[in-house]
């Protein structure tokens, strides 16, 4: 794979399928955030990756996931990408209505779904093609399932699995709570749950360390491929509600 594909679909791409924030303690509601993350391929620096959650009264969603290659690696390749899922959150569940992705600079890699829940079908558009295919109840898109599995993770589940449209085709995400470490970010070090992630039947892809006192937000992801290792790192979070925006809950001293 070039290292092109590897900084869309590879590394930041699949990331995207770990982050949120989650208010566990307030009744497990999700709280608007932005979230800034570094991305390294061993000790190349990538580039980086910001998250941010809008939530409306109306109880409607929009999680948007912008990744920008460094300096160092447009050196070789330009590639900003902009993702985002619009949808609605109703007693514990996520359900999306539109995925988008966008590529500002291969604008024919750029598609769309559209989620029509009353006929239980989801449409994707790509290359200037469309085509439709049957959903079940609860369907997520590449971007929905990170809000979903939070809440899942928030209520105690240890092994997870989701129906998502992803890449045209309905594919099955598993996650596993495999136990407990202790990560520093930002020179704090948070009780964190050490997650594998797999596709189909596949063996583990990615390992996501979710910190329990941020609300499960994941704040190191890792791959390793082909002898190389890929490593995401949270660096900065914005826009907590004031339970978490003083300060994180009970840290643990380095």
């Amino acid at each position: 794979m070039s290292r092109t594909g590897l900084f869309r679909h590879g590394l930041l791409g699949a990331f995207l399928t770990c982050f949120t924030i989650l208010n566990a303690a307030a009744d497990e509601r999700l709280t608007p955030f932005t979230a800034e993350f570094t991305v390294h391929r061993n000790i190349l620096p990538l580039g980086r990756l910001t998250l941010s959650l809008e939530l409306k009264p109306d109880g409607s969603y929009r999680y948007t996931a912008h990744s920008q290659p460094s300096l160092l690696a447009n050196l070789f390749s330009r590639n900003e990408v902009i993702e985002e899922s619009q949808g609605s959150y109703l007693m514990g569940q996520i359900t999306p209505h539109r995925y988008t992705y966008r590529d500002k600079d291969q604008q024919s890699e750029n598609s769309e779904v559209k989620f029509d829940w009353q006929t239980e079908h989801a449409a994707t558009t790509s290359r200037g093609v469309t085509w439709s295919q049957p959903i079940r109840a609860a369907t997520q898109d590449k971007l929905s399932q990170q809000l979903q599995v939070r809440i899942h993770l928030a209520q105690g589940k240890q092994q997870i699995s989701y129906q998502v449209a992803d890449g045209g085709k309905i594919k099955n995400y598993q996650f596993r709570v495999v136990g407990e470490e202790t990560v520093a970010s930002s020179d704090v070090e948070y009780r964190c749950l050490r997650v594998e992630r797999s596709k189909g039947t596949g063996a583990s892809d990615y390992t996501i360390w979710f910190a329990t006192e941020l609300g499960y937000l994941p704040i190191k992801i890792e791959r390793n491929q082909s002898g190389k290792v890929y490593r995401m790192m949270l660096d900065e979070l914005h826009n907590l509600d004031e339970l978490h925006r003083e300060e994180p809950i009970d840290p643990v001293a380095k």
